[in-house]
């Protein structure tokens, strides 16, 4: 015969389970995220709420100097960049959220659905280096020459003192969201017409759609 447990047993092991999982979460989530055994309170959801009214209070703050004409936005890119900027902590970031949003809103720079996906997969780092690429890709005005340019891990690591391991890193995650490649050999090995693609980290290039995109988080003619 299977022994009942009783109103006062369940109770007791449901507390013991929430204490278990609260101490596990202790160090690792800030206080006001714990509740209820690591249940989302709705601190976060003010928090979120927060981080959404300083991106929208940024986004008017660069349109309203930019004297630029708000425009509709699509509900499939607007909801994934308001969705996901509500979580970002670092402002460097929280930045760019908001001059993509800017972005989408004026129509200055063209932004697609799938940017708010890849702005949430980088790091500060990453940005940045994405910035310095940029910034280097723009001093070539001739767009066949710009989208040739080749960049080198070894000036990564110098500019931004990384280690060999994690300027690798960096790059690969840069080839996954396709915002780099590595380079192609021109004038070299090629099938017909396509020049074949280097299996290489120590020279890379930015793709188009990797210069649009941070051209996207960018409000040009402002520091971004």
């Amino acid at each position: 015969m299977k022994a009942k447990f009783s109103l006062t047993d369940q109770k007791a092991e449901i507390e013991a389970s929430q204490k278990e999982v609260s101490d596990f979460f202790k160090g690792i989530i800030p206080n006001f995220v714990r509740e209820a055994g690591g249940i989302l309170s709705d601190t976060v959801r003010f928090w979120r709420w927060k981080n959404q009214v300083n991106i929208i209070k940024k986004v008017k703050e660069k349109i309203e100097k930019s004297g630029l004409k708000k425009h509709q936005v699509p509900l499939k890119t607007l909801l994934p960049i308001l969705e996901n900027g509500s979580l970002e902590e670092d402002t460097v970031l929280q930045e760019k959220w908001a001059n993509m949003l800017a972005n989408a809103v004026t129509m200055r720079s063209e932004v697609k659905p799938n940017y708010a996906e890849i702005l949430k997969d980088l790091s500060p780092l990453e940005v940045a280096i994405l910035d310095k690429l940029y910034e280097e890709s723009n001093k070539e005005p001739d767009y066949q020459k710009r989208k040739s340019l080749q960049f080198s891990k070894q000036k990564i690591m110098e500019v931004f003192h990384l280690s060999d391991e994690k300027a690798d890193l960096i790059i690969e995650n840069l080839y996954r969201l396709n915002l780099c490649q590595p380079p192609a050999s021109h004038g070299g090995v090629a099938i017909g017409n396509y020049p074949i693609m280097l299996r290489t980290n120590d020279f890379f290039e930015f793709t188009t759609f990797g210069y649009f995109f941070v051209k996207s988080c960018r409000w040009e003619g402002v520091k971004s």
